[in-house]
């Protein structure tokens, strides 16, 4: 108990009617000089005695590390996170306060490289015990160690939890020409550019930039290898659905070239739904390239595979008159045609 305080150190009864010095150059960084007070108690240790006088020389932060250094052995031995704060920058990482001083290597902080080590000081690190110097009582902490044991519970609680069929909420975190990574809360799936969109895309930022946040549905993962396939356009509306008015045979519509063979052309008739033109459907002479603008007119939908046929050819060979006169001959009650022909207006 602390029973004088002076300009520059205290007087403090150690009980056995015995009383020692305890100098404030003594005391813990825990400690502030000027809040202390006569009546308050420290825990302290003698750690040295004047051979002349017998004045007991008294240590708070020597005792503090005492009882912290067992403190730390006791964490390592149970494998528990301290917090400390750091304190000071020093060569090759930070100093933090356990009580006593404790090292925090630069690489052992976090995950990723830090940039600038001063931002750190006055900051809480969570820390595990890496190594220990008995004789010089020495420790040295990471930080890195805890973050990355989290992320791996964090991963194996993802894919305990993960069922193909799930819609999942991530962020986009990279690109690649052939897709898009979306970190799903520790792990990180594939977006194939085919699962972006219903429309053909030829690079995922057409569809998504890094930092976007998506709903993606799992559509197959590798629990040992931690690899998931994810869809984006599956969370999307279905442009089936969306354009359902626009999918019946004879419409005509202006549609996109994709690809060209000698057997057939693949177009685009509306976003995320392609027809392909059969040869003998468009002029084998005529020269069509990707991306060109074509009028094409739907022959057959088949809505249970999801493939539609189209003309180029019929756009011009067939007029409205030979269309309407299809329709008026449809008397069996099947008139696909006439149902359209009716239904769009013609």
């Amino acid at each position: 108990m602390i029973v004088q305080k002076d300009k520059d150190e205290l007087l403090v009864d150690v009980g056995g009617k015995s009383e020692g010095v305890l100098p404030f150059r003594e005391l813990s960084l825990a400690v502030e000089p000027k809040a202390l007070k006569v009546g308050d108690m420290l825990e302290v240790m003698i750690h040295r005695i004047d051979e002349m006088d017998g004045t007991l020389f008294l240590s708070e932060r020597r005792a503090r590390a005492l009882k912290t250094w067992e403190k730390v052995i006791e964490a390592h031995e149970r494998d528990e996170v301290i917090e400390a704060t750091v304190t000071q920058v020093v060569k090759g990482g930070v100093l933090v306060d356990l009580g006593m001083r404790g090292f925090v290597p630069a690489s052992q902080i976090r995950r990723q490289p830090v940039g600038n080590l001063d931002e750190l000081v006055g900051q809480k690190l969570r820390l595990k015990v890496i190594d220990l110097d008995h004789k010089r009582h020495r420790v040295v902490l990471s930080q890195r160690l805890v973050l990355e044991e989290e992320l791996q519970a964090k991963k194996q609680e993802l894919l305990d939890t993960m069922e193909v069929g799930q819609i999942r909420e991530g962020v986009v975190v990279r690109l690649a020409d052939f897709g898009a990574f979306v970190d799903l809360g520790g792990i990180d799936g594939l977006i194939h550019n085919s699962e972006l969109s219903y429309a053909r895309i030829k690079h995922p930022s057409e569809v998504v930039k890094i930092g976007d946040v998506v709903n993606v549905e799992i559509m197959k993962f590798d629990a040992e290898a931690k690899k998931v396939s994810l869809s984006l356009k599956h969370a999307l509306p279905d442009p089936w659905d969306e354009h359902a008015d626009k999918l019946y045979e004879t419409n005509k519509l202006t549609a996109q070239v994709v690809k060209v063979t000698p057997n057939y052309l693949l177009v685009e008739i509306v976003p995320g739904i392609l027809a392909m033109v059969p040869k003998g459907e468009f002029d084998p002479s005529a020269q069509f390239a990707a991306g060109q603008d074509v009028e094409v007119t739907l022959l057959t939908i088949n809505h249970a595979t999801r493939r539609i046929t189209a003309s180029i050819q019929h756009v011009a060979d067939v007029s409205p008159e030979e269309i309407e006169a299809l329709a008026i001959d449809d008397v069996d009650g099947l008139g696909t045609i006439g149902d359209a022909v009716r239904a769009s207006g013609n």
